[in-house]
């Protein structure tokens, strides 16, 4: 026999033993087993659920095209221009650039049919964008006329209740029927909305025969019969407010091959095949031989920060598993022991402890990965109406990495138990080997270097880097834990009696401690750095924000992207009677006034112009319905424009300054407005000049952005030289109003102002949108944050109190012995748990923040030009709470738990 098949058999007899004792043992002790399986269940199960969940709710092949063409078609086409060139997934393309002049839609069809694989029809159906109007209401849709006795169409088109529409019916989605609050039987009326300023086309009236299911078909939320009212063009490319496309039928996939085929037609291809199975980017020549995706570098930037978050997570799993595995081998020392006197070698003492993490583990990863793949199935069909998508080579591997965690945590316990003292053991002694000093100062140096070091790759932008810090250095304080109780130790002589034999209990038992200890570390340190991210992400996107007004008020205003750029007397009255009739609640209205000026084709603007040094600016820029400055105001409408410190505010404008952001406000007190002014016949600048005026600057000078700044205070509308104009008026609901309200409101406006080209409006309608609280993180993000660390940190420090209780039992024996107090076992034993949760948190409270900030700096840095918006946010009461609250739930409930009786054992002399 080889010695290559001796190894072999030696490893797999030893294993075989291991694993059979690991069985047995897990049976043996239940409640350890369930301790171990509960902590292995729920991540893996989280896991299977997330990747379930995810996969059935991101944007699959299967789902696009499930959306795109429904369970039967084959492929849809819409006409561009000969030669055009597209993505596989038809969501974007060009054509040749060329002109191309219209061609009869029979010859179209003709040639898109002659490209089409054998066996597969066109299905012609009619497109419009449409305006349904019922109880005084519109809502905007996307409507399909269709031959709906076509089976392909049957099929595809699939209704909640009611029937498939006939002539003089119309079907709705559950949506638009929901906001209109129609049903089955009533009547609406469908006008085509008109394309560049088309004249408006007479609304259609209608029954509503049924209720789509769902998403149907190519985003459909209108459907008619083929004797509805959209006419099909009569050439193609068409300039009229309907145009045709086509749905292929049949049992032909339409490859790559085709889609190019009908591409040189003039189609724009949205495949089942092609999406299911999409070509590679060299073979497609909207990409113009260059790779689709991102680079490998794009890739590590992005993920590579995320993979660092996981690996810490799993090691806070193992090492609170850890301890447990310790109660098991301390429990096990003496059968060890007689393994190890009746000739088993010191791997074999190994295999045995981690057998038992092998067995607990596998069983618990397959019952984990059961429950997350069912239970995200259910939610994906009850939550929405995505197709359930199991992921089984990811969930495949969340179910290994769930047996390594077991078998990692029991590594630990199982070298220490393989060196134990075996004649102490079997003596009744305890087997504790010494420890080493040089754990605990390579960790505190990988500690200190690898956040000091993730910081620096922070600031750099170098994802590799950071994710490597953030590793290594959770790592070093794990290394570092065993060092930081047995420093700590030497500090009890100080402290009472309690604490004191906690503390020198923790030192001397480091093997179960430091594991608890770095459990609690991770899980604080995780929590207080997302606490920071969290933050940090809130402030930056309230200073992303563009603020068009008070949540909840109502704004009708002038658009900087039409011809009207003032209002008269006349109108303004119009537009607050057409607002009370669309919104009764809709309380006082107010005009607004801009320091804009209008004679004949010439306007005359303004904005306010930041200081050199300061890169962002307030821009003032507008939104659909936004109200934007400068205004003209003397306090009255801050509060209505969403001014920021509106006392501050309304104290400098009866000072006689203007209001501007806090960026904007230059060293010497002023604002620097730059004047323009436009002919808008000519299209020719006319004037270009600046007017300093004193301000007062409000807000965060980083954003956000506040479209009603700069105010100006009436006395100093002279000194700018600029005149003023009515632009809009303003209110606050009683309630705010709902999209058909506001939709509706925006078609009175259209109707009474004019519209735009491309959907573009004359007199815009907008409602504030809220801002949540600058520098708070998000409450529910804080609430999960906070319970998943404490819940974490809290299991950690029970398991080990819990083992060191049963420890300690001798100790306590002769305290008891000596005439110690009944409630001395409930105090220790507070102070066991409450000691590893003191430390833990702040140590791990003050890592958590340097882990933030990291994280917090590669956003601000990730890019050429930093970003300047992301700023490290430390929410301190939070913090303080967490460090604060922690340590007295631990010690509170690990005394309400232990009993008082001190039980008297037998002490053998060492």
């Amino acid at each position: 026999m080889s010695a290559r098949s001796s190894a072999f058999g030696r490893f797999r007899g030893r294993w075989r033993v291991a694993l059979r004792y690991g069985w047995r043992d897990a049976r043996r002790n239940k409640g350890r087993t369930a301790l171990v399986a509960v902590m292995v269940v729920l991540p893996v199960a989280l896991g299977s659920f997330a990747a379930t969940v995810l996969w059935s709710a991101r944007d699959t092949p299967e789902s696009i095209a499930q959306r795109a063409l429904g369970t039967q078609m084959q492929a849809h086409l819409a006409y561009d221009s000969p030669g055009v060139e597209q993505q596989p997934d038809a969501l974007g393309w060009g054509g040749t650039g060329e002109e191309t002049e219209p061609r009869p839609r029979e010859d179209v069809e003709a040639d898109l049919a002659a490209a089409l694989p054998g066996g597969d029809r066109l299905v012609p159906v009619v497109r419009a964008s449409t305006e349904v109007h019922a109880g005084g209401l519109q809502l905007d849709g996307e409507a399909m006329q269709a031959d709906l006795s076509d089976p392909a169409l049957m099929v595809s088109f699939t209704l909640a209740e009611g029937t498939s529409p006939a002539e003089g019916e119309v079907a709705l989605s559950t949506t638009t029927a929901d906001q209109l609050g129609v049903g089955i039987g009533d009547t609406v009326e469908v006008a085509i909305s008109p394309m560049s300023g088309a004249p408006d086309i007479e609304p259609t009236s209608a029954q509503v025969a049924g209720l789509l299911d769902g998403p149907q078909p190519q985003r459909v939320e209108v459907l008619f019969p083929a004797s509805g009212p959209l006419a099909a063009p009569a050439e193609l490319p068409s300039s009229q407010d309907t145009w045709v496309q086509w749905f292929v039928a049949g049992d032909s996939p339409v490859t790559w091959d085709d889609v190019l085929a009908l591409n040189e037609v003039g189609a724009v291809v949205t495949s089942r095949d092609v999406l299911l199975d999409p070509p590679p980017d060299e073979d497609v020549p909207y990409y113009g031989g260059l790779p689709a995706g991102g680079t490998t570098s794009d890739l590590v930037q992005q993920w590579t920060p995320f993979a660092a978050v996981v690996a810490v997570a799993l090691l806070e799993v193992v090492l609170l598993i850890g301890p447990a595995f310790a109660v098991g081998a301390r429990r096990s020392a003496r059968s060890l022991a007689l393994i190890a006197a009746t000739g088993g070698t010191t791997r074999a003492l190994r295999a045995v402890v981690l057998g038992t993490g092998v067995v607990i583990g596998a069983a618990s990863a397959l019952v984990g990965t059961v429950i997350g793949v069912v239970a995200g199935v259910v939610a994906v069909n009850a939550a929405s109406d995505n197709v359930p998508v199991v992921p089984w080579l990811p969930v495949l591997g969340i179910l290994l990495v769930g047996v390594g965690i077991a078998a990692s945590a029991a590594w630990l316990p199982a070298r220490g138990a393989s060196k134990a003292d075996v004649v102490a053991v079997l003596a009744g002694r305890r087997g504790d080997v010494a420890y080493r000093r040089w754990p605990a100062v390579v960790g505190t140096v990988l500690g200190l270097g690898g956040f000091a070091g993730a910081v620096v790759a922070a600031v750099a932008g170098q994802a590799l880097l950071l994710a490597a810090g953030v590793v290594v250095g959770e790592l070093g304080l794990v290394l570092a834990c065993g060092g930081i109780v047995a420093l700590l130790g030497r500090l009890a002589r100080h402290l009472p009696l309690s604490w004191r034999f906690a503390l020198r209990d923790a030192a001397r038992h480091r093997a179960r401690t430091a594991p608890a200890l770095a459990a609690v570390l991770i899980a604080v340190a995780g929590a207080s750095g997302g606490l920071v991210y969290s933050s940090s992400q809130s402030t930056f996107d309230v200073r992303s924000q563009t603020l068009a007004a008070a949540p909840g008020a109502l704004t009708v205003a002038v658009s900087d992207l039409a011809g009207t750029t003032a209002l008269s007397d006349r109108q303004v009255d119009r537009i607050e009677e057409l607002v009370r009739e669309v919104v009764p609640d809709a309380g006082e209205l107010h005009p607004v006034t801009a320091l804009r000026d209008t004679q004949g084709s010439v306007t005359t603007s303004s904005w306010a112009v930041p200081p050199p040094d300061h890169e962002f600016s307030s821009a003032y820029g507008a939104e659909v319905g936004s109200i934007v400055g400068p205004i003209v105001d003397d306090g009255a409408l801050l509060e209505l424009l969403g001014v920021p410190e509106p006392e501050a505010a309304r104290e400098a404008l009866r000072d006689g300054r203007a209001v501007v952001l806090a960026g904007d406000v230059w060293d010497d007190g002023t604002t620097h407005l730059n004047v323009s002014s436009r002919d808008s016949e000519s299209e020719e600048e006319l004037e270009n000049r600046t007017v300093t005026l004193p301000a007062t600057g409000v807000g965060d000078p980083l954003g956000p952005t506040y479209t009603g700044l700069p105010v100006v205070p009436p006395n100093l509308v002279d000194e700018s030289g600029v005149g003023t104009s009515v632009i809009g008026v303003i209110g606050m609901p009683g309630t705010p109003p709902s999209d058909a309200e506001l939709q509706t409101l925006q078609g009175a406006l259209d109707e009474e102002f004019g519209a735009g080209e491309w959907g573009t409006c004359q007199v815009c309608a907008g409602v504030g949108q809220p801002v949540q609280d600058i520098g708070a993180p998000q409450w529910l993000s804080t609430l999960l944050i906070v319970g998943s660390a404490g819940v974490l940190a809290l299991a950690a420090a029970w398991i080990a109190a819990a083992l060191a209780a049963t420890e300690s039992r001798p100790d306590l024996a002769t305290l008891a012995a000596v005439g110690a107090a009944p409630t001395t076992r409930k105090r220790i034993v507070a102070a066991q748990a409450g000691t590893i949760v003191v430390i833990g948190s702040v140590l791990g409270a003050v890592s958590g923040i340097a882990l933030g900030a990291a994280f917090v700096l590669f956003e601000r840095y990730r890019y050429d030009v930093p970003d300047l918006r992301w700023t490290v946010e430390i929410p301190w009461p939070v913090l303080a709470a967490l460090v604060v609250v922690l340590p007295l739930l631990a010690v509170a409930a690990a005394w309400l738990v232990t009993r008082s009786r001190l039980v008297l054992t037998r002490r053998l002399a060492g």
